[in-house]
């Protein structure tokens, strides 16, 4: 079979710093030893676990700032090849706070600040060199500010007119535009899913009701109907739930003890892309998801499976 290239798409990277405390609490001074920095964003997660899958991907998006140099060099330790536009912005920095006590994880995020004016053109531009020698697309995570709305359906209606697969972990308005152009599957979580596609339904991100998840499937079938696309729901502790145009399929998550959740669903993410690449069919895919995040969730750092 011949070998498949990924093309990973994610315009909001991270310097993400991790401290691990034996506990932490509020309204304290909490000092920890053990502390790290790593290159990170759900696109350099993904990156980072297909090649440790041994695949060739490519990771497209943006780095300005004074941490851009970190930034590019933290990702070549790692082994990734990155076509990085100049963005004008800083990146952001977001923390975890890991509790060994609790077995938690709490992540406190920065929202970005606003690429460069020149900066969406830029992508476009790299995009449509990269994507003319890759199999598979993979788009991941928010847009940074400045970014046009119709940028990411720009790119999966690209990709398809290449017979190019795409998968896609976005929500809200940019998943939604893009569903006319016939992505081939489409992995929100369940909180994300219905905030999108059901928005009448409220549901926190660690929630589950057998009600909901009764509407869920019938708007997967509704999606795969309209417009061809596959459903993988992430339930976080509780699995996935995939709809592959014929049978729903239950995967449970596999029972572990975290040491770091960050990450868990991007490498959930490469691995899933990773077995439908080899067209090793839809359970199959699923199972190796669950063992990238289960893998991912054994290492303080994000986006890593060994």
């Amino acid at each position: 079979m011949p070998h498949k290239r990924f093309l990973a798409v994610s315009l909001n990277p991270v310097m993400q710093r991790t401290l691990l405390f034996e506990s932490w609490k509020e309204n304290r001074v909490n000092r920890t030893h053990t502390h790290f920095l790593h290159a990170s964003g759900k696109g350099v997660n993904v990156a980072r676990v297909l090649t440790q899958l041994e695949d060739e991907v490519v990771h497209l998006t943006h780095a300005g700032g004074e941490d851009r140099e970190r930034f590019l060099a933290m990702c070549r330790e790692d082994g990734l090849i990155l076509a990085a536009v100049e963005s004008a912005s800083q990146i952001r920095t977001c923390v975890t706070l890991l509790s060994r006590e609790k077995g938690s994880t709490t992540e406190l995020i920065a929202d970005a600040g606003p690429v460069g004016p020149d900066t969406d053109s830029m992508v476009r531009e790299e995009f449509a060199k990269r994507i003319m020698d890759c199999d598979f697309l993979i788009i991941s995570g928010t847009k940074a500010p400045g970014y046009s709305g119709d940028l990411y359906p720009w790119m999966v209606k690209k990709a398809s007119a290449l017979g190019v697969y795409s998968v896609l972990d976005i929500k809200g308005a940019d998943l939604r535009a893009c569903l006319p152009f016939g992505p081939g599957l489409i992995k929100p979580n369940l909180s994300e899913f219905c905030a999108t596609f059901l928005p009448e339904l409220a549901v926190e991100e660690h929630e589950e009701d057998d009600k909901v998840l009764e509407y869920a499937v019938e708007e997967m079938k509704r999606i795969h109907r309209e417009y061809g696309s596959l459903t993988v729901l992430t339930l976080g502790a509780r699995g996935a739930l995939g709809w592959d145009g014929k049978e729903l399929i239950r995967q449970p998550a596999r029972q572990i003890t975290p040491v770091n959740t960050i990450g868990c669903g991007d490498a959930f993410t490469a691995g899933l892309s990773h077995s439908l690449a080899k067209d090793e069919g839809f359970a199959r895919a699923l199972e190796t998801a669950r063992d990238c995040a289960a893998a991912n969730a054994g290492f303080i750092k994000p986006g890593v499976i060994a």
